[in-house]
């Protein structure tokens, strides 16, 4: 089996994202669409440094390409710090080493103006991006979600939100075999719940060092995980909220609560562990993505807010319940249908505004801790009927 552009075999797939955490582990739907189509393909990744870990794991990558980069924003210092550097390479080094693999097709799912340029200079002959900015002009080929969309009706419930985002960028595709254009044979090939992240066994990433340990919470899957932060303050759910939810965990459930933070918010949020007694779990430090991915992967359950945790939580198969404020969730969490994955909100008459800051903020601060409780205890409880298989 195997993939052709324009009559052109393809034997081999540099698929691209630099950033951010969650828009790669959605991207990661591509691996298992390519590799249904055409076992053999060869598949390169290319992404900033900081993220590599994520994709670590997954068996359909032949090669991860690290591009060194600075961070920018106000939590820069603290996560420079969780960014391992081994392997990564400049730009100018990244042109060389992707141009000594030569690379078939380029699949640009960012397309800012340096991963388009990372792609031209690497001489790869087929490029396929998604903006019609004058950027575009280095792309031999030109996929956006608008046009599937018009051409294919069907394509947003096969693919719904940001999973069709990605998806959509191998429209120019035909599968040979079969003689079908990518998205008819997306259609046969594919249910509606199938498509999701997957990131391989997260079971098998190391806990040690992560500090569960000193918590006493080591074993899989023997506590519940809370994960609170969010890059937007706008998509957080307030601190006194998150006060009453521990208050109420702790009358319902007798599974220990862990608090992860992410780097460079410890301040705000760590005098959450004074509301968690020491036999009952805690908080702790703020972890690099390996350790943090590795304590999602065991834990029963993850509770969060709208960010690359949620994501990767999916990815790994752990059930989620992903708590949404100002951004859509039929976008940004299209996964109610493929697994113990939930989905908790007010949709008041402004959402979704997809503010960073918002000076009414009604939508998550009127959210209701037992509204929380009452969309997670089924996930607790082993509960797998997935949302639209009826009741």
């Amino acid at each position: 089996m195997s993939w052709e552009l324009n009559g052109r075999p393809i034997r081999s797939v540099l698929l691209t994202r630099l950033r951010y955490l969650g828009d790669i582990v959605m991207s990661t739907v591509l691996l298992e669409v390519l590799h249904r189509g055409d076992p053999g393909l060869v598949i390169g990744y290319l992404c900033e440094e900081g993220y590599a870990p994520v994709l670590t794991s997954h068996s359909g990558i032949e090669r991860i390409h690290r591009l060194r980069t600075k961070r920018s924003g106000g939590d820069a210092d603290a996560r420079i710090k969780q960014v391992s550097t081994g392997g990564a390479v400049s730009t100018p080094g990244m042109i060389r080493e992707l141009r000594h693999h030569h690379y078939d097709l380029g699949v640009d799912m960012f397309f800012n103006p340096r991963s388009a340029w990372l792609l031209r200079l690497a001489g790869i002959p087929l490029r396929i991006g998604g903006t019609h900015k004058p950027r575009g002009r280095l792309y031999t080929h030109r996929a956006l979600r608008r046009d599937m969309d018009q051409d294919n009706p069907g394509f947003e419930k096969l693919a719904p939100g940001g999973l069709g985002e990605h998806l959509c960028r191998l429209g120019p595709l035909t599968h040979v075999e079969t003689g079908l254009g990518f998205v008819d044979w997306l259609t046969a090939s594919f249910g509606p719940a199938e498509l999701k992240p997957h990131l391989g066994p997260g079971q098998t990433l190391s806990r040690q060092g992560t500090g569960l340990e000193s918590l006493g919470v080591e074993a899989a899957g023997s506590y519940l995980l809370l994960a609170p932060c969010a890059t937007w303050a706008s998509k957080e759910w307030p601190k006194a909220r998150w006060s009453e939810f521990i208050s109420l965990l702790l009358e319902q459930t007798d599974l220990p609560l862990v608090v992860m933070v992410a780097p460079g918010k410890e301040k705000i949020w760590s005098d959450l562990g004074h509301l968690i007694p020491k036999n009952r779990g805690g908080v702790l430090p703020p972890l690099p993505l390996p350790g943090a991915m590795a304590v999602t992967a065991s834990a029963r359950a993850l509770v969060t807010v709208d960010g690359g945790i949620m994501h990767t939580a999916v990815g790994m198969d752990v059930p989620t319940l992903a708590i949404f404020g100002p951004t859509d969730p039929a976008i940004w969490f299209p996964y109610e249908k493929t697994g113990p994955y939930r989905v908790v909100a007010r949709e008041p008459h402004c959402h979704p505004c997809n503010l960073h800051e918002c000076p009414a903020f009604i939508c998550l601060p009127d959210l209701e801790p037992a509204e929380v409780w009452r969309s997670l205890a089924p996930l607790l409880e082993g509960e797998t009927r997935f949302r639209g298989e009826g009741t």
